[in-house]
């Protein structure tokens, strides 16, 4: 299912973090709500698109000590696909988690992210894989 115009307004944010040296490290993060989390995609704020280079299709989450790898859309609108499903059941993140995500590396091919899930969320309606 391929994200639509119509598809509703997350809660996303993207701001800067601190490493030890000082350098500015980009970040985003989402406040994952409703059916979000049942969908097969993830979209990416508009304001973190210029970290993201055009020619780069794929993505490497790192979360909990393992690697998730993904499909990456660079378009007019830009998000993790291909496995962000998978991502979210096997490290059982429910609504209401706060996911964040810093961008660790950009390599020649891919995107590197790693993530962290803060918060419980929500143990109603768990969730299935179609």
């Amino acid at each position: 299912m391929d994200p639509s115009p119509s598809t509703p307004k997350r809660s996303q944010s993207a701001s800067y973090s601190n490493d030890n040296d000082g350098e500015r490290i980009p970040t985003f993060e989402v406040l994952l709500k409703d059916s979000y989390i049942k969908q097969d995609y993830l979209h990416i704020p508009k304001c973190f698109y210029e970290h993201i280079p055009e020619a780069h299709t794929s993505a490497v989450l790192q979360c909990g000590g393992k690697e998730w790898f993904m499909g990456l859309n660079v378009g007019e609108r830009r998000w993790l696909k291909d496995g962000w499903k998978s991502f979210v059941m096997k490290n059982n993140i429910k609504r209401g988690c706060l996911v964040k995500f810093e961008l660790v590396e950009i390599a020649q091919i891919l995107v590197v992210f790693k993530v962290e899930v803060k918060g419980q969320g929500t143990h109603e309606d768990p969730v299935e894989i179609n």
